[in-house]
């Protein structure tokens, strides 16, 4: 939902302007086994990891 917002904002000025917050900064970390992992910038524990992950197409 927060996505939602942001574009909507983002589509008018600057998101700050609307009270809707500044995006995060994530950091991608991949393993050498193909391992998938997202964490905050300013973090050490990734908030989500997928350890195989899959290819999809939309």
């Amino acid at each position: 939902m927060r996505a939602r917002e942001w574009t909507v904002a983002a589509a008018f000025g600057d998101p700050t302007e609307y009270d809707v917050p500044d995006l995060p900064t994530w950091r991608v970390e991949r393993g050498d086994d193909g391992d998938l992992a997202f964490a905050a910038a300013d973090r050490d524990e990734p908030f989500i990891a997928a350890a195989r992950p899959v290819r999809v197409r939309r």
